[in-house]
């Protein structure tokens, strides 16, 4: 017959065909179509403007407060023995995660990360300010 030649695995695979790319031109746009634009490289981006404190100090009040309002409606459906002592044991967390999370709002983490950040320290203090107050 003919000569066989080495096949390598990936030749008779699922769209696989012998014809060797580097005898072929590169594609062209369509018939009546414009003609592809020259490469230019992108303008270079100038460094991002560090937020604001107004911003920032929105931001770290209320991460805490979504949590607030998940600690009002557990203390709601549990119920609770004095009201202003579970404000005092929710106002406390509060103040002192906005005030912890100050620091890398201003490092640019985002709304969903502030809130992230402000689980673990918020319901913390909030189980230490419960126990030491009563329920």
């Amino acid at each position: 017959m003919g000569e066989e030649r080495e096949r390598f695995p990936w030749q008779g695979a699922p769209g696989w065909s012998g014809v060797d790319p580097g005898q072929h031109p590169p594609h062209a746009p369509m018939p009546g179509a414009p003609p592809y634009p020259a490469r230019t490289a992108p303008e270079p981006a100038g460094p991002a403007a560090p937020a604001g404190a107004g911003p920032v100090l929105a931001r770290c009040i209320a991460a805490p407060a979504g949590w607030v309002a998940v600690a009002l409606l557990i203390a709601a459906v549990t119920g609770v023995a004095s009201w202003p002592l579970r404000g005092l044991a929710l106002a406390l967390p509060w103040l002192v995660g906005s005030a912890v999370l100050v620091f890398p709002a201003r490092r640019g983490a985002g709304p969903g990360m502030l809130v992230a950040l402000a689980f673990g320290p918020f319901w913390l203090l909030h189980a230490l300010a419960v126990g030491l107050l009563g329920w």
